[in-house]
Order: C-alpha cells, then structure tokens, then sequence
C-alpha cells in the first residue's frame, strides 16, 4: 500500500502562506512494521518536509502526531490561546508541550519512537502512517483498522454541519 501526494493551494486561514506559494498536505496512509529499535520510516515521498526536523507529540486519538515545524507552532498557537490562567490552560499546555518532543530523521528517512510514545498509542510492530493534512499520525494497524467505523461516522457528521454554517454565512 503506497502513500500519494498532491500539491494544493494552502487555503487554511490559521496558517497563511506568502501568495503564490503552495504547500503540500500529508495525504494517504502506508503500512510499515518498527524495527527492533523502535524506528519507523517517514513516507519518502514527505521525508523532505523533515529535513529541519520535526517534533512528536500525543494525539488527542491514540496516535502520535509527527509535526513540521511549521504544524508544531499552528498547534502551539491554538494551545497558546486558551488563557493560561485557567484550569484548563495550564492542564493543555502541560499536557501538549510536556509530552512533546524534537526528533531528526535518519540517514534511511526514519523516527525512533521513545517508551512514552510507543506505551501512549499501543504501539509493537505494525504500524500505519496516515496523512491528516498538515501532519502525520503514527498508529498502531489493529487500532487504526478498529476506529475507521467511527470515523467516516464522524467525517460525515462534521462535513454535514460545515456545509450547513456555511450556507447561514
């Protein structure tokens, strides 16, 4: 099962790009087993977006998330912006930027993955490496395979009401 990628114009407005200028979304998912230490490959068709690195964190889902820099500082924002004064400020950016963590891709084009993150997404040997836009999710196969129901439920139901504020507007 191979990745595909496609060039868009970036429209997303919490994350403005200089006009002209396109960038690439993370799409497809590509099947992949850990190695003995605990490295899994970036898709090669997106391991360029990693030259500079990139950071993992934990998915609200139990996935790991593998940012660009530029994904890691839209999330930091939306993170950032919830007032830091309350419960739920201090609990979000512990909880985000406490879990977090930088990682360099290899020579192969590969992350290794740390205890926490492995135990975190339910991780042993099969894994999918699924394009969600901005990022990639790492996640285990049986569990990724498990949520697929729920989520094209989900999909259906955000699309519907979307479309629907989008036509009051």
């Amino acid at each position: 099962m191979g990745a595909s990628a496609h060039t868009v114009p970036y429209t997303r407005a919490s994350r403005p790009r200089p006009e002209g200028q396109q960038a690439m979304y993370f799409v497809g998912k590509v099947e992949y087993q850990l190695d003995d230490r605990k490295r899994v490959p970036i898709p090669p068709i997106y391991r360029g977006a990693f030259d500079a690195g990139g950071y993992l964190s934990m998915g609200i889902d139990p996935c790991i998330q593998l940012h660009t820099p530029e994904s890691f500082a839209a999330t930091a924002a939306i993170i950032e912006a919830i007032p830091a004064e309350t419960e739920e400020g201090d609990d979000a950016r512990r909880a985000f930027f406490g879990s977090a963590g930088a990682v360099q891709k290899d020579a192969q084009g590969r992350i290794t993955l740390g205890p926490e993150f492995l135990s975190y997404a339910g991780l042993s040997k099969d894994v999918v490496v699924v394009g969600v836009g901005d990022k990639l999710e790492i996640w285990d196969r049986g569990a990724y395979l498990a949520r697929q129901p729920d989520a094209l439920v989900n999909r259906r139901r955000a699309t519907a009401r979307q479309q629907a504020h989008q036509g009051e507007a």
